[in-house]
């Protein structure tokens, strides 16, 4: 088998057209969906029969399609070719190839018992009349019931469930606010869900869109009920219903500004680094005091990746400097004005103390004794 040509492009065209309209919003059926349909040989349309299997194996693969759309092939046989007529005109269905290739007309049309989703006109005459459209019409119909319900004996509709081999997918929409609570410091919550109940995986979009994937659909039903805990606050509260308990604060002595302090990573992102600057009470009472290190504050020189960058460190602590709190009263924390502090430029190395290695090492001087010899 080769690689398709304009010819198996088009056709697949086709068929995608026809069973588009059928297929289910992304909202109800979150799945990426790829149909294949490889014909070998044939002495009909293949286009009408990918259109036909294709919708049978949608059904069979549990994609809850609206309705089951089947395709024929129409041609017409002209006893004049010159006298484009009705009476002149017969009406083929499902034609063969040899009635393809003698005939003046290929005439597909796809659609289920309600109406059509696709259609495709070829003539080798010099036109058609709107009586001989009309009946060609009115017969496409006729066997496109037909092979809807000949299909209908082998599936009559799209089967309840999906294959075992293929994992389900739920979704939750939970507020913009709360997407910190599922991924936690470092993805530590995310990774906790999606090990304590079985998942394949799950993916929080950022408009708070969560996807839950897995194969155990009772266990990702009671990950959506944890999800739903988590960000609602049901995960703390006592269990009575009543208000949240204030978070505890840092009540530790304050950082100072400009001053360099030995920070533990608590956190990494693509956006920067959690790091816990002075510590929390003995008995855990208050937690320590943390600050951001965004991720343009790593370094002199630009980080692309701020994960990678960090992980290749392969240290648990950083040097960072205190720059007080943001407009949003966050702590900031600065890797790179330590740096710039000590003399590292831009290029890697100390202020000032870069080898010149463009200058060539000067040669010591001969004397006169050794010139003229």
């Amino acid at each position: 088998v080769g690689a398709p040509g304009r010819r198996e492009v088009g056709h697949g065209n086709l068929a995608e057209r026809a069973l588009i309209p059928t297929l289910p919003t992304e909202t109800d059926f979150p799945y990426t969906i790829r149909v294949e349909s490889l014909v070998t040989e044939s002495n009909g349309s293949s286009s009408m029969a990918s259109v036909c299997g294709g919708c049978l194996a949608l059904m069979d693969a549990g994609v809850p399609i609206k309705s089951p759309v089947a395709g024929i092939a129409m041609g017409m046989l002209l006893g004049d070719k010159s006298d484009v007529s009705d009476e002149n005109a017969v009406i083929v269905s499902d034609i063969l190839g040899t009635e393809d290739a003698l005939g003046t007309m290929d005439f597909k049309v796809a659609g289920d018992k309600e109406g059509i989703t696709t259609f495709q006109l070829d003539i080798k005459c010099e036109g058609l009349t709107l009586e001989t459209m009309a009946r060609a019409l009115h017969q496409a119909k006729e066997g496109r019931i037909h092979i809807l319900g000949e299909m209908e004996k082998a599936l009559a509709e799209p089967r309840g469930e999906l294959p075992p081999t293929v994992p389900k997918v739920i979704m939750v929409k939970i507020s913009e606010d709360s997407i910190g609570k599922v991924i936690g410091p470092g993805g530590k919550q995310i990774r906790a869900l999606i090990e304590d109940f079985g998942l394949s995986n799950i993916n929080v979009d950022e408009s708070g869109e969560v996807q839950i994937s897995g194969y155990d659909a009772s266990q990702m039903e009671k990950a959506k009920e944890m999800i739903v805990k988590l960000t609602s606050g049901g995960g703390g509260g006592g269990g009575r219903g009543g208000r949240r308990e204030p978070r505890p604060e840092y009540a530790g002595p304050p950082p100072e500004e400009g001053k360099v302090y030995e920070g533990k990573i608590t956190g990494i992102h693509n956006f920067g680094v959690f790091l816990e600057i002075l510590p929390g009470a003995e008995d855990g009472s208050t937690p320590a005091l943390e600050g951001l290190c965004h991720v343009s504050q790593l370094h002199v020189e630009r980080v692309r990746n701020c994960e990678g960058f960090v992980r290749s460190m392969n240290v648990e602590t950083l040097e960072v400097m205190y720059q007080g709190k943001n407009n949003q009263g966050k702590h900031q924390l600065s890797r790179k004005a330590v740096l710039e502090s000590r003399g590292v430029n831009g290029r890697g190395g100390s202020g000032g103390q870069q080898e010149r290695r463009s200058a060539p090492p000067q040669q010591p001087e001969m004397s006169k004794e050794e010139v003229d010899v």
